[in-house]
């Protein structure tokens, strides 16, 4: 292992239980992530009928994937265009250079 691998232990609470996660991550980090499962568990909670635990993370893990697809695909969609204003301007500049050198010959 590296001498920089340095293994934390952190206890984390979410929808009321704990778990204590060990990783080499930052545990504030961990800690934070953590926060945001709950408080997203918390909220299908609230908004939804279904009781059960187990229903609830599935209906949490079923939210985040959506919107970690949306993003994903608004993520491809404005590297997709990026490359293609990039592939405009190189037209351009070619464009520019070539009729540039006809002038002057």
């Amino acid at each position: 292992m590296p001498d920089s691998f340095v293994e934390n232990k952190v206890v984390v609470k979410i929808f009321g239980d704990e778990y204590p996660i060990t990783g080499s991550g930052d545990p504030a980090y961990i800690s934070k992530i953590a926060d945001f499962v709950d408080s997203r568990m918390q909220e299908v909670a609230k908004g939804s009928r279904v009781g059960t635990r187990d229903k609830i993370a599935i209906l949490t893990a079923l939210s985040l994937a959506s919107e970690l697809f949306e993003r994903s695909e608004t993520m491809e969609r404005i590297a997709s265009e990026r490359d293609s204003n990039v592939d405009n301007l190189l037209s351009q500049l070619e464009a520019a250079l070539t009729d540039d050198k006809a002038v002057r010959q």
